[in-house]
């Protein structure tokens, strides 16, 4: 029973996370710990696919 309880919690703060617009990547049960990892926007870079070569090579 007290198993069931803490995975709802964890359920429930999942959903809260996902309802504000967050991302989760992972969640950890440990015990009474419940541990969520939210996943983070892929930074771009801008220069991504731009040849940077100068002169011959």
């Amino acid at each position: 029973m007290a198993q069931t309880k803490i995975e709802k919690k964890a359920l429930d703060l999942l959903n809260a996370f996902e309802r504000a617009g967050k991302s989760v990547g992972r969640v950890t049960i440990e015990g009474r710990r419940i541990e969520l990892v939210l996943n983070r926007p892929k930074e771009t870079d801008e220069y991504e696919g731009i040849d940077m070569r100068h002169g011959k090579t």
